[in-house]
């Protein structure tokens, strides 16, 4: 019997320090670290638009540190 490879998406707990604060129109959020910035009208929006902020930062950054493959080699 053969090997067989399985994918699977793993999503990945990361430790990320974030500050929201609340203005006269929302919640703004921001990650200095990653200069990255939200605004929504409540604090769970906030969190939940920042939280897909930083998945799309670490998915762009990873694709774009993707060694070439054999094909881009040859």
């Amino acid at each position: 019997m053969g090997n067989r490879a399985v994918t699977l998406r793993v999503l990945p707990f990361l430790h990320v320090e974030c500050q929201f604060w609340l203005t006269d129109d929302g919640w703004n959020g921001r990650c200095e670290r990653l200069s990255i910035a939200v605004h929504a009208g409540t604090f769970e929006y906030a969190k939940s638009e920042m939280e897909l902020a930083l998945g799309k930062y670490i998915e762009t950054f990873l694709r774009e540190s993707k060694p070439p493959n054999e094909e881009q080699a040859a």
